[in-house]
């Protein structure tokens, strides 16, 4: 009995040994739990801090990218109103060129029928001889002999005005500027006061101008200047007189007169033009 008493004394001071010395081992691993823990609690809290600040600058660059999208479209819809405003204007000539010809046709078209009215105006039935108003006969011939017949006159008819200049222009547009000037003067000795009388003094300075023929045209578009100042040709004609004096060298001249038809006539597609060559001319 006494010996087991020793016995397990022995086994509690052991134990106890034991338990001393393992404890402060057991402390130190707990220390260093509760270090790792509070590391890997900060470490979570700058990881959900980084992934806000990603998720902020993900937004903001989304955002950029939108803006960019945006600024590249509006450019490029700026640059195709750039393209069709500059198509638009190319084509304003044309457009000007075909609603000019209209214009001509409808005044040859009221030329041909002045020119109808007039000649039925010169057609004059023949006289007849009224029997019963004591109107004096011509002396008879000898009896049997038969009364010479006077023949009768035809009445004349001049060749209508829009058929001349149909002629003309259609030579002009052929290249045959000199056949087409021939033509406009011609028409113009016979038609000097109808609608299309400026026009045919234009043409005439276009087929010099064509020629290079810059004085000549110079005085076709000054007599047209002076003989029709209220002519539908006029703007055209202060502009072509420019170009041929820039073509001569003439450049104060050619100033002056561009200067002239923007004073007089602003609102023209020539004043444009001219006010072109303003600008060009006072770059050189």
């Amino acid at each position: 009995m006494l010996k087991n008493s020793k016995l397990c004394l022995f086994l509690v001071c052991s134990l106890g040994l034991g338990l001393s010395l393992l404890s402060p081992a057991a402390g130190q691993t707990k220390k260093t739990y509760e270090l790792m823990y509070e590391d890997i609690q900060a470490l979570k809290l700058q990881v959900q801090e980084l992934s806000t600040l990603l998720k902020k600058n993900q937004a903001d660059l989304q955002e950029l990218k939108d803006q960019v999208k945006l600024l590249g479209d509006l450019v490029r819809k700026t640059q195709a109103e750039q393209v069709a405003l500059k198509e638009d204007f190319r084509n304003i000539p044309v457009q000007f060129q075909l609603l000019n010809s209209k214009l001509e046709e409808v005044q040859f078209q009221t030329a041909i029928l002045n020119d109808i009215l007039q000649a039925i105006q010169n057609l004059t039935p023949p006289a007849r001889v009224d029997e019963k108003a004591g109107k004096t006969a011509k002396p008879q011939a000898g009896k049997g002999e038969p009364q010479p017949v006077e023949p009768k006159k035809p009445a004349t008819v001049n060749i209508p005005a829009q058929e001349m200049y149909n002629n003309a222009y259609g030579d002009y547009l052929k290249g045959n500027y000199s056949l087409a000037i021939d033509s406009f003067k011609l028409f113009l000795q016979q038609y000097p006061n109808t609608p299309l009388s400026d026009n045919a003094l234009y043409w005439i300075g276009e087929c010099h101008y064509s020629q290079e023929q810059y004085q000549q045209a110079i005085d076709a578009f000054n007599e047209l200047l002076i003989s029709y100042p209220a002519g539908d040709k006029v703007p055209a004609a202060y502009l072509k007189k420019g170009m041929s004096l820039v073509q001569l060298g003439r450049k104060d001249e050619a100033l002056a007169t561009f200067k002239l038809l923007v004073a007089k006539y602003p609102t023209q597609e020539e004043a444009r033009l001219a006010q072109q060559k303003i600008n060009e001319l006072g770059n050189k």
